[in-house]
């Protein structure tokens, strides 16, 4: 992946990424419930697997802004043009194994490729992926399937770490009131939990809540793009 470096002087968020950079702990976590109703529908029609096909929503969104692209490496802030998930993958042995998948390329070529990197990452040996590739390109992504969260603590290593990491648990459906016809009716609906952790340093609530509002674009543009080519 390409970068450019940021000059600090003329960065609008000088103030606040050195001031943050000063802090024990600069992270901020957010954890929203997103609709996924049509989204669900759609995926079982098509048989696309959840997880890959998700991640690939939840990539797109994240590289749409760019504060989500941004490292601090080495004293200096750089901005990838694009960012591509390292996520977890259950392994025989009851752990889990790295693997990275490149979503800068079609739906369809994306799930081929995601699907073989599954299969090559669970029978690894070593917990890293074998591909090399620089760490900070990346986004780091993962979920927790058995779980349906309202909140989540992800691990970090220290205050200037700053790939954002994003996590999902496991969705659920409920039956919700609504006016049909000025009548009240009960509709069902399928939510999901989805976590966001940024360096303050780098990002801020806005930029958190464009991530969110881009994940539920980039649901929907599937969904629509995919009935029209049907």
């Amino acid at each position: 992946m390409h970068k450019k470096y940021i000059d600090l002087t003329e960065y609008p968020r000088k103030d606040h990424f050195e001031y943050f950079m000063t802090m024990e702990n600069p992270f901020a976590n957010v954890t929203a419930e997103l609709d996924i109703s049509n989204w669900i529908v759609w995926l079982k029609e098509k048989g696309y697997p959840f997880f890959l096909t998700f991640q690939y929503a939840v990539v797109q969104a994240a590289n749409r802004v760019p504060e989500l692209r941004q490292r601090y490496e080495g004293g200096r802030i750089a901005e990838y043009d694009f960012c591509n998930p390292s996520f977890t993958v259950p392994a025989p042995d009851g752990t889990y194994r790295y693997c990275l998948v490149h979503a800068d390329q079609p739906l369809e070529a994306y799930l081929a490729e995601g699907i073989q990197r599954q299969r090559e990452a669970a029978m690894a040996t070593s917990l890293e992926e074998d591909e090399e590739t620089e760490l900070e390109s990346l986004l780091f992504t993962t979920s927790l399937p058995w779980l349906h969260f309202s909140s989540v603590t992800m691990p970090v290593p220290d205050r200037t770490f700053t790939i954002p990491n994003i996590g999902w648990g496991k969705y659920v459906t409920k039956e919700q009131p609504a006016l049909e016809d000025g009548k009240l009716i009960w509709r069902q609906s399928v939510s999901i939990p989805v976590c966001l952790t940024v360096n303050h340093a780098l990002a801020d609530g806005i930029h958190i809540a464009s991530f969110f509002r881009n994940l539920e674009e980039e649901l929907e543009k599937m969904v629509r793009e995919g009935r029209e080519e049907s």
